[in-house]
């Protein structure tokens, strides 16, 4: 059996306080890199959908559409961004033509005071080819 010094007493609880807050910073930083991958990953499908959409409707409503879904995807996945815009490019030029949605997102800080971290932003972009089948052409 081991005998405990004097000296020994309270040690455990010394290294206890001076990791507790390593600990937590390292919680606080996997939920920051969770919150970025997630965001990313809400992004990519809302940009996909929004691109889908405004493929599909006749050329003079694809700005209108393809940012209308990306907002509706944007609310209705709870998408954690401070601020964000929605671009809607079409490109009848070439053939076939094209739509592209950019979307560009300032994830949400909130709850990550103790890392301080920097505003991240994504920009995530969807190109669709333009439906020449669709019903209004």
């Amino acid at each position: 059996m081991r005998h405990h010094t004097p000296h020994d007493r309270g040690s455990m609880s010394v290294e206890a306080v001076l990791l507790a807050p390593v600990l937590v910073v390292i919680v606080l930083f996997i939920v920051h890199l969770g919150r970025y991958g997630t965001t990313h990953l809400r992004l990519v499908t809302a940009a996909d959908h929004a691109a889908r959409a405004a493929s599909l409707v006749h050329p003079r409503m694809m700005p209108t559409v393809g940012r209308n879904v990306a907002l509706d995807n944007v609310a209705h996945n709870a998408i954690p961004c401070e601020s964000f815009q929605v671009s809607v490019h079409v490109s009848s030029h070439s053939d076939p033509g094209t739509v592209r949605i950019d979307l560009r997102c300032v994830i949400d800080r909130r709850g990550l005071d103790m890392l301080a971290p920097m505003p991240r932003e994504l920009l995530v972009s969807s190109t669709e080819v333009i439906d020449r089948w669709r019903i209004d052409s």
